[in-house]
């Protein structure tokens, strides 16, 4: 374990030569950094926001996601299909060839010291995923490997386009959304994550209405936050998943028989899922393909997509999601009064039925 003087305990975990290296590392309060004298902002809610705790210029692997301004589709055209012999892909445009074929390799050429393992070209949009294999030195940091890669894409913007007027709009949105590897298994879900952004993106163009969200939709007398197939409100067969404290073992093994049996016939299952259990239960029925509506403490942030089994029951439309509440970026705990107000919700939702 490696050790680094703070306050509070943070596991990491990152790849070198191909071997997951475990260390520890302390991070300070906010309180102790202005004791120290260290310049301390007001926290910025945004995805693109680094990571406070984080030395970008040390050894680390990142996925990075780079927006193209106005989300326009100039990097590529999504051809192919769900169900047939081409599998959905994207065809790069000239521009979008540009960055494969020079632009992504200048990274490694202007830093030594870190490499592109994968690149995914989406119309509107890139992921990569780089590792920093040695300590860049002073002044050197993620933060200008991108500003090069972003300056360097501009250029032949600029160029295709016939741009010779200043100023001149960049390629990419401000900033960038960064993700730290920390545990082992991550790097593989990313790869898998890139590799199958084509099937998904050609799933949300084929079932729109399933994944936008809606920001003023009334569920049991409230208005709520909704993603997912609203139409699972009007089943009228729908059981309420939820799983009492006072519940022995063979209470809740009977009530998850019948429980999954309603999810077996075509009914619904409504939970907020808080306690394992219900988890562990709206984990098999979502296994199994079965009707869904969940309801969660947080709401959506801008351009919330579902991701992993969620996002396959989506575009199958045998899931809703539900949040009473706005979304925020806090990483909180759920409280008791929350707790019963979503599973008041739940009942209320399974009684309308």
């Amino acid at each position: 374990m490696k050790e680094i003087v703070g306050k509070k305990n943070i596991d990491i975990e990152e790849l070198e030569d191909g071997i997951i290296i475990r260390y520890r590392q302390r991070v300070m309060t906010r309180e102790e950094a202005i004791a120290a004298g260290m310049e301390v902002h007001d926290i910025q809610h945004s995805m693109k926001r680094r990571t406070s705790w984080h030395d970008y210029s040390r050894k680390g692997t990142y996925m990075l996601t780079l927006v193209v301004r106005e989300r326009m589709a100039l990097l590529g055209t999504l051809k192919g299909c769900l169900e047939g012999e081409v599998a959905p892909y994207v065809s790069y445009s000239v521009l979008g060839s540009a960055i494969v074929l020079e632009e992504q390799k200048k990274i490694n050429r202007y830093y030594p010291q870190v490499e592109v393992w994968k690149l995914c070209i989406m119309p509107d949009h890139l992921n990569m995923i780089v590792r920093i294999k040695e300590d860049m030195g002073e002044g050197k940091h993620l933060g200008k490997v991108v500003a090069g890669f972003k300056s360097g894409c501009n250029n032949v913007f600029w160029k295709l386009f016939n741009m010779n007027e200043t100023p001149r709009h960049g390629l990419f949105e401000e900033g960038y959304c960064d993700k730290i590897l920390m545990h082992e298994g991550q790097l593989d879900n990313w790869k898998r994550y890139l590799d199958d952004n084509p099937r998904r993106l050609m799933m949300k163009r084929q079932y729109p209405a399933f994944f936008t969200v809606l920001t003023d939709f009334e569920v049991a007398g409230e208005r709520c936050k909704v993603v997912g197939n609203r139409f699972l409100i009007n089943i009228p067969d729908k059981v309420a998943v939820i799983v009492h404290r006072r519940y022995t073992d063979d209470e809740i093994d009977q009530l998850r028989v019948e429980w999954l049996e309603c999810g077996e016939r075509g009914g619904v299952l409504v939970s907020a899922a808080i306690s394992p259990k219900e988890k562990e239960i709206l984990r098999e029925a979502m296994s199994r393909g079965y009707k869904i509506i969940l309801l969660r403490e947080n709401g959506f942030p801008k351009l919330y997509k579902p991701s992993g089994e969620a996002f396959d029951a989506c575009a199958k439309g045998v899931l809703l999601q539900i949040s009473p509440w706005n979304f925020h970026y806090e990483k909180r705990v759920i409280t008791r009064t929350q707790s019963l107000y979503l599973n008041s919700m739940v009942e209320r939702i399974v009684g309308d039925g």
